[in-house]
């Protein structure tokens, strides 16, 4: 895991935090061109950027980073929380999204979400996406497909997801593949940001 933030005490202090949990912290970075390097040497399995960052931020970040190691999970750490930081990250292909109003416990839990291959988003900015419907998008979602886009807007995890549903893990996989078909979208944070641009997002929860 690399870490990247322009304030070193900050990113010593969540490397020792990430570090106790057993999780490997191959390097702390304060610039995206030193992060650059960084991940073309290490090949981390995640890197955990900031927004801000001194000569390059936010969403080209993370496309550079993925232009560098298209494997390497890219998990956006940052103060910003204006819709428009978090839809230009999504739609670079930010595998997940926390805000740093956080505590350390919730970035260590969305760190290991996107590990697993989960897409976490902070739910104070999710709110954020809700937007008019455009009703050619998405018009093809089944009830129960659309029920599970709304929940994948809300932060949840395929576990959190089945046990709202009452459905098998399984069987949520399925529809969320199915959701991603539909919506022509190659990950979950894509899926959420096709959806935010098309008001598929209700403001219900």
């Amino acid at each position: 895991m690399l870490l990247v933030d322009d304030h070193q005490i900050f990113g010593e202090l969540l490397g020792e935090a990430l570090t106790a949990t057993g999780m490997e912290v191959v390097g702390i970075c304060g610039t995206l061109a030193d992060a650059l390097d960084a991940v073309a040497e290490t090949r981390p399995d995640i890197v955990v950027l900031d927004h801000n960052l001194p000569a390059g931020s936010g969403a080209g970040g993370v496309a550079a980073v993925k232009r560098h190691a298209p494997g390497t999970r890219v998990l956006m750490l940052t103060a910003a929380e204006q819709r428009s930081v978090l839809q230009e990250a999504m739609d670079a292909g930010c595998d997940g999204f926390v805000t740093k109003r956080h505590s350390v416990a919730d970035v260590i839990a969305a760190v290991e979400a996107v590990l697993r291959g989960e897409t976490p988003i902070s739910s104070d900015v999710a709110g954020g996406l809700i937007g008019r419907r455009t009703p050619s998008v998405g018009g093809d979602l089944t009830r129960r497909e659309a029920a599970v886009l709304q929940l994948i807007g809300a932060g949840l995890s395929n576990h959190d997801i089945a046990a709202e549903l009452r459905i098998s893990v399984n069987t949520v996989r399925n529809h969320v593949q199915r959701v991603l078909t539909k919506l022509d979208a190659h990950s979950k944070l894509e899926a959420i940001a096709i959806a935010a641009r098309h008001g598929l997002l209700r403001a219900d929860r």
